[in-house]
């Protein structure tokens, strides 16, 4: 697969990540048994296989199980650890958000345990949290790096002015990347000012950051032909892109599913979408997608139709 580097980092990862969202198939760490662990190795296995070689955790994806499972994951696989990146977050905590300096230390060092490292590759700071000082934030990021637990830090979820506030008090270390939710049904990060565009996009190629996208399907919705219920407030916007979709589909000899993902990787921020599946299948169709020159004119046939309404 094709590779780039995240940000100005030096990690070079796959255009397509996974992300280990539901790669224990649970939210309850009580209940992952020997099938749960089953089906995250061949899952694992299905994204090496496919050329994936980054990896995206949280520390409160399946209540820490998806951690967990991922460390009998890297024991599959021999030599694996060395070849992949790995990617996980924190900051969100029952309830509330916490971004203060004990807790992130706390944190790594749980999710360090959990996944059987020494030290993750991109430690990402999972929402912003109003009670925390961003320079208290900063001062747990500069110390972690400091203490090789991890080589290089992101945000996710961050709005500019957000991005800013953090950075200032960053000594000039990098917030390489920030995972956002975008797809074509959710347009904000592309332009600021426009239906409420937040400019998100925009900022991260004004600072050499990469984009990370989770949802990239919307939820699925973009990648199968499920019924749409009557009063689902997005309905018109769902078939309205999925007729596009289909047309496109047929025209490149793809599946919805990779043009709506061809689609973010065509943007020039360098956006990677993180595929959340524990589906071999679903994995190794998703990985299709960067194979697929999608042309200018076919990028705003698909935005337009998303967007309800022709450029101006």
């Amino acid at each position: 697969m094709i590779t780039q580097k995240i940000g100005s980092s030096t990690l070079e990862v796959s255009r397509i990540a996974l992300g280990c969202m539901g790669m224990a198939g649970t939210w309850n760490p009580k209940e992952v048994g020997p099938e749960n662990v089953r089906k995250a190795i061949v899952a694992f296995e299905a994204a090496l296989e496919s050329g994936i070689t980054f990896f995206d955790h949280a520390d409160i994806y399946g209540g820490g199980a998806c951690e967990s499972i991922f460390k009998d994951c890297l024991a599959a696989v021999p030599g694996a650890r060395e070849q992949i990146i790995i990617a996980t977050k924190c900051g969100i905590r029952r309830g509330f958000y916490d971004l203060s300096e004990p807790t992130i230390e706390a944190c790594i060092h749980a999710s360090l345990e959990r996944l059987g490292v020494e030290y993750v590759d991109l430690y990402q700071m999972h929402r912003p949290d109003p009670l925390a000082h961003p320079e208290e934030t900063a001062s747990a990021l500069k110390k972690l790096i400091a203490d090789g637990l991890v080589r290089h830090v992101g945000v996710s979820n961050y709005y500019p002015e957000q991005v800013r506030a953090l950075s200032a008090y960053m000594d000039g270390i990098p917030l390489v990347s920030n995972q956002i939710s975008i797809s074509l049904l959710r347009l904000d990060p592309i332009y600021e000012g426009w239906d409420g565009g937040d400019g998100v996009l925009d900022q991260c190629m004004g600072l050499g950051q990469t984009p990370l996208a989770y949802s990239p399907l919307g939820g699925s919705a973009l990648s199968n032909n499920d019924a749409i219920a009557d009063d689902n407030p997005r309905k018109a916007k769902i078939e309205a892109v999925r007729k596009e979709l289909g047309v496109q589909a047929d025209k490149y000899g793809a599946t919805a599913g990779q043009m709506a993902i061809a689609w973010l990787l065509k943007h020039p921020s360098g956006i990677i979408p993180l595929v959340g599946s524990n589906d071999p299948a679903h994995i190794t169709e998703a990985v299709g997608a960067a194979n697929i020159d999608l042309s200018r004119e076919d990028w705003y046939k698909l935005w337009t139709a998303a967007w309800g309404r022709s450029v101006p």
